[in-house]
């Protein structure tokens, strides 16, 4: 079985259709717990409108004993199974599935428990999450979807700009004085997630519009072989604004997909309101 988690943000229904098995995240919300699912339990636009009026949610990782409940029902079942996950270097969940792996191999020690980290988030997890369950579901195994992830995920290009500099700020994301500053001068940060998964300020751009255009120029200059290629497109309760960036993305760049993707409670959390970005294939 395929492992995903819902810091994908994958469209609802989608790992239903793609036959994989999810781990929800959890996160509060008004002082209550809920279970990230995609947008079903509580809606994005609930989410994020409750953002806009002062709301503001904080993230859980995921327990320990989840990782080890969803393991121990394969392992009992002597059924492979293969964690693919958000980035290590934005959450300690990642460490948390090692530790109950080996929890679970000392009850079950020939289980095959695979964990991949994606060193991705969001929708960069989420692109690469659907390119590597539609060649599980067609049938490769998982030594060589383990060396497929490997190949492919320094060719993955994430770039994403914020509304809300405050939000980041509290996140610890960004400078409490760059963040002041940026709000007086309508600057938006575009950020860029590295190789190694971790979030990086690439520059600041003036301006709304200049920042779009900033990321369809990006698919532009770096897609490799874009025509042959699904890129994703992902917001945070701006549907206008992603169709405004595919468009965007249209007048330069042919390519052969866009899929449109929600920013779910767990990422929108630190990016709030607003956020915007666009994942492609470039070169490693």
């Amino acid at each position: 079985m395929l492992l995903i988690d819902t810091c994908s943000d994958l469209p609802a229904g989608l790992a239903e259709e793609l036959g994989v098995e999810v781990l929800h995240f959890p996160y509060t919300f008004g002082g209550v717990e809920l279970r990230d699912d995609f947008g079903r339990t509580q809606s994005h636009r609930e989410f994020y409108t409750a953002m806009r009026e002062g709301e503001h949610p904080t993230t859980i990782q995921v327990p320990r004993q989840t990782f080890i409940d969803v393991f121990t029902r394969y392992a009992s079942a002597g059924e492979p199974i293969m964690y693919i996950g958000f980035s290590s270097a934005l959450s300690g969940t990642f460490d948390t599935a090692w530790v109950a792996r080996r929890e679970v191999l000392e009850q079950y020690p020939d289980a095959d428990i695979r964990l991949v980290d994606t060193k991705a988030a969001a929708v960069a997890e989420g692109l690469l999450v659907y390119e590597a369950a539609r060649r599980w579901r067609d049938g490769m195994d998982f030594d060589a979807l383990e060396s497929w992830i490997a190949a492919q995920r320094p060719r993955l290009n994430g770039w994403f700009i914020v509304d809300d500099l405050e939000t980041l700020r509290r996140g610890g994301r960004l400078n409490g004085a760059v963040a002041a500053a940026g709000t007086l001068l309508d600057v938006k940060p575009l950020l860029h997630v590295t190789s190694d998964g971790r979030l990086e300020l690439k520059r600041s751009i003036r301006g709304r519009a200049k920042s779009m255009r900033a990321l369809a120029d990006l698919v532009a200059e770096r897609a490799v072989d874009p025509s042959s290629q699904t890129i994703a497109v992902a917001h945070a309760d701006v549907p206008d604004d992603a169709d405004r960036l595919k468009a965007l993305i249209a007048e330069r760049v042919d390519v052969a997909d866009v899929m449109t993707m929600q920013t779910g409670p767990v990422i929108g959390a630190h990016t709030g309101p607003g956020m915007l970005a666009v994942v492609f294939w470039g070169e490693a």
